[in-house]
């Protein structure tokens, strides 16, 4: 009874530390994945949430258009904010509409970023299945690095060039979002590799049972 209780105590530690790695991994990537989703949709959908709001026009600027304010309403004076999909804003926002088109990419990393936090689940269960959602956290992460770089040198130059006209230019929500979702993503690589590392070392580790015979014998524990 002692030998049997010893070999199953082993076999649940051995099941629980790795599964919990991968698990807390797959919880960065959805916190992550929101982040992007909603910069994504940020103004002109979600009105609330913008990358920059020039406060002297009352302008709000997101990931695929604008929102005017009152000051630039005009016949629709009445709206508290007058939604316009895609933008050309030279020179202040550089690129001018390709910056829209570009900017599809943070869209992008939240749609990978679904399909990599519902593979990590999986992965909990099938450690067969890791490496496909090691790589495929890798490849979002890389969107969400080349959208990180998108959103500040496009956001940050033009907050410095509304800035120098007398704008009142303002970072908002989906700046900070997309930051945040780039360095949650950076920190549940290692705690995948780990997980997944662990996971195929304890799939093949030895496990030692001596009966009431004193006859040893040994038997692979599959996680």
């Amino acid at each position: 009874m002692a030998t049997t209780t010893n070999t199953t105590r082993t076999r649940t530690g051995i099941r629980g530390r790795s599964p919990l790695l991968l698990g807390l991994a797959a919880l960065l990537v959805l916190i992550a994945t929101l982040f992007f989703w909603l910069s994504a949709f940020s103004v002109p959908y979600i009105k609330s949430i913008h990358y920059i709001h020039t406060r002297e026009n009352d302008v709000k600027f997101g990931n695929f258009g604008w929102c005017a304010g009152a000051p630039l309403n005009g016949l629709f004076s009445g709206l508290s904010c007058h939604r316009h999909v895609g933008y050309d804003f030279r020179p202040w926002i550089p690129g001018g509409k390709s910056a829209t088109g570009a900017l599809i990419l943070v869209a992008f990393t939240a749609g990978f970023g679904s399909l990599a936090f519902f593979a990590l689940l999986h992965s909990a269960t099938n450690i067969a299945s890791g490496a496909a959602s090691f790589g495929l956290t890798l490849f979002t992460t890389l969107l969400a690095t080349i959208s990180f770089f998108l959103v500040v040198i496009i956001y940050g130059t033009a907050h410095r060039r509304f800035n120098n006209d007398t704008l009142d230019a303002h970072y908002g929500a989906a700046f900070v979002l997309v930051i945040l979702g780039w360095l949650i993503y950076l920190a549940a690589i290692p705690l995948i590799f780990l997980g997944w590392f662990k996971n195929r070392r304890q799939h093949t580790t030895k496990a030692t049972i001596r009966g009431d015979s004193h006859q040893t014998t040994n038997v692979t524990i599959r996680a």
